[in-house]
């Protein structure tokens, strides 16, 4: 093989090779942001506000709490009383929020943690508070084991006839909702906080749940709430029930799932399209008739 053939060949190998790595940089897939979150300044003394730009988050709100210990024992570190919601930009742009400094309930290092509503997406920034006490990292001893136990159940609540037509027609429906915490451990816990949500999924809020904070749970004492609910019109599908518990070691959550069959709804739906499948046959039958008598023969009985 000549010099001026092995040269050519070489090219060619060299051109492909340079055409498919263009081809995999160009059609490679993005890579997803990472949640993060930027302060406006580092130090800040509490009741002071500080901006925050909050990117990379996938949920549509986030919430916003200032941590002592650096986060170490999760939201028993935390403000959680003083913690500010956020809506995102569900364009993917960077969102920023002006938020107050609260004291947290442990002295520092501390930091303001940003966390989507199931904790899956988190992001947190170093912060110095100016006169707050500064003590030893305490870590728990078993950071993944949980505190309390909790579990939530609905059931649908339909008042009088009225309300039972109403539900089964795919409107409002009541619920009554009960939420229990016990306390697993062998001490006392103080601080436990609730949040409960209902929804289309767990990203898809309707309402939230009036619950109450249990108070001082005893060790192995079950706290128990029952509270009412409405899920609104129109209620076709399932629903999800939620409730999470925080500020005892890590987060917590319980979900129930509850469905409602329309009945009334699906019934007159079949009413309606057997109704015009029937005027449909009638109708192709008339025009069938018509045109019988039109070409002079005896028509149809119908």
């Amino acid at each position: 093989m000549s010099n001026v053939h092995r040269l050519t060949v070489r090219g060619a190998v060299l051109v492909g090779l340079t055409w498919s790595v263009g081809s995999i940089a160009v059609h490679a897939e993005p890579v997803a942001p990472r949640p993060s979150v930027a302060i406006d300044r580092p130090e800040v003394a509490p009741g002071e506000h500080v901006v925050l730009t909050i990117e990379g988050f996938t949920a549509t709100s986030v919430t916003v709490s200032v941590c002592g210990n650096e986060d170490r024992r999760g939201s028993a570190d935390c403000n959680m009383a003083a913690s500010q919601s956020v809506d995102m930009h569900t364009d993917g742009a960077p969102s920023t929020a002006e938020v107050p400094v609260a004291a947290p309930p442990v002295g520092c290092p501390c930091l303001i943690r940003v966390s989507s509503r199931l904790n899956d997406e988190v992001a947190v920034v170093p912060i110095t508070l100016l006169g707050h006490p500064v003590e030893p990292v305490v870590a728990p001893p078993n950071p993944d084991t949980p505190l309390v136990a909790v579990s939530v159940d609905a059931t649908a609540t339909p008042r009088g006839l009225v309300g039972w037509v109403r539900s089964n027609l795919g409107g409002s429906v009541p619920y009554e909702v009960t939420v229990t915490v016990k306390n697993l451990t062998t001490e006392t816990l103080h601080h436990v906080t609730l949040f409960g949500s209902v929804g289309h999924s767990a990203e898809n809020e309707i309402a939230t749940l009036d619950l109450d904070n249990p108070g001082e749970l005893a060790p192995g004492q079950t706290w128990t709430q029952v509270v009412a609910a409405e899920v609104p019109a129109p209620l076709l599908s399932s629903v999800q029930w939620q409730v999470v518990a925080s500020r005892a070691g890590p987060w917590v959550i319980a979900t129930a799932i509850t469905q409602r069959r329309p009945v009334l709804l699906l019934i007159l739906a079949m009413v309606l399209v057997v109704s015009f499948s029937l005027l449909a046959i009638r109708h192709r039958m008339r025009r069938r008739a018509l045109r019988e008598v039109g070409a002079g023969q005896e028509p149809a009985v119908l």
